[in-house]
């Protein structure tokens, strides 16, 4: 360093200097190592500040580095947050479709069942009539008694008429729960 220059050059020049006298020649050496520490201290603290400067500067540049990954995660999980409400309105419109057809289902299903409800009737008049019937029958059953002959073709007929009404009646049943299921 030039502080170190200046001794060296107080040491070369031993003695007496031709521009002071002896008195003042040993107080301006004393005020020039005065001088010179108070300036390698100022070039010390200097070099410490430095050093400091650089550690603060390379810790700052640390953090940026760390401000700049942390910016780049949080990218990533905006473009995944992104991804995801995406694909959440995509849900919530099949959500939407899906809806508008079990409402179109259910609106199919009353129908089905209005119909049902109108077949339900018709057949409660229809079991009327075949219970009119059936007395009509056995009426006609006492009357026909006179004729042995006639009486068992009449019975059997009346037999089928009414095993083929029961089994409709029991598939109308059948029909009737399967479709209320």
């Amino acid at each position: 360093m030039w502080c170190h220059g200046l001794r060296a050059l107080h040491a070369v020049t031993p003695g007496r200097s031709p521009l002071l006298p002896d008195g003042e020649e040993k107080n301006a050496l004393d005020t020039t190592d005065v001088r010179i520490q108070v300036l390698e201290t100022d070039v010390a603290v200097l070099n410490i500040r430095t050093e400091e400067n650089r550690a603060m500067t390379s810790a700052m540049f640390e953090v940026l580095n760390d401000l700049r990954t942390a910016t780049t995660d949080l990218r990533t999980e905006v473009i995944g947050l992104r991804t995801v409400t995406d694909e959440l309105r995509k849900g919530q419109d099949e959500l939407r479709t899906v809806t508008d057809e079990l409402r179109a289902s259910t609106q199919e299903l009353r129908k089905g069942q209005d119909g049902l409800r109108s077949s339900i009737a018709e057949l409660r008049i229809t079991t009327v009539a075949l219970r009119i019937g059936q007395d009509e029958l056995r009426e006609d059953v006492a009357s026909v008694k006179r004729s042995a002959g006639n009486l068992e073709s009449s019975m059997k007929r009346v037999e089928g008429e009414v095993g083929e009404l029961k089994a409709g009646h029991i598939e109308l049943r059948h029909l009737v729960a399967s479709l209320i299921k």
